[in-house]
Parts: C-alpha cells; sequence; structure tokens
C-alpha cells in the first residue's frame, strides 16, 4: 500500500471517528431527555451503574467535578429515582451512590444499539474482534490523554 493509500484511509478513519463521536453525544442527548436528565447527569448514571456502586469523591474525581457540583448531580439522580444514598458493607463510615431498579429502564433505551453492535460484531472473525477491541482500548487511552492535556492547559 502506498503512503499516499494509506494516509487517505488514516484520514476517513479519523473522519469517520470524529463523526462517531457526534452520533453517540446525539444518542446520550436523546436518551436524557427520554428520562428527563441532563447528559452530564446520565454520564454520571453510567459510572454508577458499571461500577455497581461509587462514593461521591470517585464520582467526582472521574467526572472532573468539584464535590459541590457532584452533591446537586447525585440529590438530581435521587430525586428522579435513579440512584440512591447507600451505606457502604465494607466501611460503615462511607457512604456509596447506587443504581436503583429504574435504572434499567434507561438501559431498555440502549437495547437497539446493544442489538446492532451485536449483529456488526457476529460479522467479524475472533482475529477481527480482538483487533477492534484493541483499537478502541488505545483509542480510549488516546482521548482519556488529549483530556488531561487540555484540563492542565491554562
Amino acid at each position: 500500500m502506498s503512503q499516499a493509500t494509506k494516509q487517505a484511509r488514516i484520514r476517513d478513519l479519523l473522519e469517520e471517528a470524529r463523526a462517531l463521536s457526534g452520533d453517540f453525544d446525539a444518542l446520550s442527548a436523546a436518551v436524557a431527555a427520554r428520562v428527563g436528565l441532563n447528559q452530564s447527569d446520565l454520564l454520571a448514571l453510567d459510572l454508577i451503574s458499571r461500577d455497581g456502586g461509587v462514593t461521591a469523591g470517585q464520582l467526582a474525581e472521574r467526572l472532573h467535578l468539584t464535590t459541590g457540583a457532584i452533591t446537586g448531580v447525585i440529590d438530581r439522580l435521587e430525586n428522579a429515582g435513579f440512584a440512591r444514598r447507600a451505606d457502604d458493607p465494607h466501611d460503615r463510615r462511607r457512604v456509596l451512590v447506587v443504581p436503583t431498579t429504574k435504572e434499567a429502564r434507561i438501559s431498555q433505551l440502549y437495547g437497539s444499539l446493544s442489538t446492532g453492535m451485536r449483529a456488526l460484531a457476529d460479522r467479524y472473525s475472533n482475529e477481527q474482534l480482538e483487533l477492534l477491541t484493541h483499537f478502541v482500548r488505545e483509542l480510549r487511552a488516546v482521548v482519556e490523554r488529549s483530556i488531561g492535556g487540555i484540563r492542565t492547559r491554562r
């Protein structure tokens, strides 16, 4: 493959990745609006749900928000019935924010995406899936480094 062809393929890949990022943002906006949350609260709920429960401090750190802002996020999620504060079973001094059963309603809204992604993935070999998974994992690391770089710039 010529260098010009490779550069064209890289350019195409970057354009598709940029479009995909916008598509995911639009999907999150639609889901958030459907359940009466804002996108930041939906992202917080996703982190809470993936981990099964987090402390307010952990959530603040992962979302790069102040503890005061996180209190507002948790209050909104609690008032909407998607999360609740609970005692940490391993440390009685700590409080966890955990998802409620109502959170499953959000997962249902992503059902067609999940089904479509599984059908698409089924078309690839094990080796191709391994490569794609590696690429996405590495891409996420690139994004995280970019976020860190932006946040540390003045």
